[in-house]
């Protein structure tokens, strides 16, 4: 996976950087990042993010129905940057609207984590399903081989016959010749004979 500096993300968004650093900061609970040491790195999904962002900014949607935007859309929730926002609203100066706000934000980051759990669920489902027809699938393939090694078998077993058909074949024919030059010889002998005593 290619990480990327916040530096890297406004130029393939097309905004400028403070731009790019207050959605960071406004949307964090819908920015996919994660932290090496003191450094900040952004997965390539957050491009996606921004983005859609960025159209909903287009379109003059404010903060609130951007967040609701982004939840309808099914863009994942960062729970740990959901918690921290709750607790920077409880900091803040004015923690009253702040964490009416928050609660919100995160009552919708609730339900889109129990709309992901149930996705999930159906994910796993439809990967038992799959097992289960690979698991058939190898089963009939187990099955195929071995009716082709006895159907090999049978084949083996028929040239095997073919062979020993074609050595009686074989035989036959030399006998009959055999028979054939014995029946030559003895009509030649009864020739010979029939000429001797037909003689006398």
């Amino acid at each position: 996976m290619n990480l990327l500096r916040k530096k890297d993300l406004h130029d393939q968004v097309g905004v400028a950087k403070s731009t790019v650093a207050d959605w960071v900061e406004d949307f964090a609970v819908y920015i996919p990042k994660v932290k090496q040491g003191n450094v900040t790195y952004y997965k390539p999904e957050t491009i996606d993010v921004l983005k859609f962002i960025k159209q909903c900014r287009d379109q003059n949607y404010h903060k609130a129905q951007i967040m609701q935007l982004l939840s309808e859309k099914g863009f994942p929730v960062t729970v740990d940057e959901a918690i921290e926002d709750v607790k920077q609203a409880i900091e803040a100066d004015n923690p009253r609207d702040n964490l009416m706000n928050m609660m919100m934000m995160t009552g919708q980051a609730v339900a889109k984590l129990a709309d992901q759990d149930e996705r999930l669920n159906g994910h796993d489902e439809s990967l038992r399903s799959l097992e289960e027809r690979q698991r058939r699938q190898e089963e009939l393939a187990r099955e195929i081989l071995r009716e082709t090694r006895e159907v090999a078998k049978d084949v083996e077993d028929v040239n095997s016959l073919r062979q020993q058909v074609n050595e009686l074949q074989e035989a036959m024919a030399a006998t009959q010749e055999a028979l054939d030059r014995a029946e030559q010889t003895l009509q030649r002998k009864a020739t010979i004979w029939g000429r001797i005593f037909g003689r006398k």
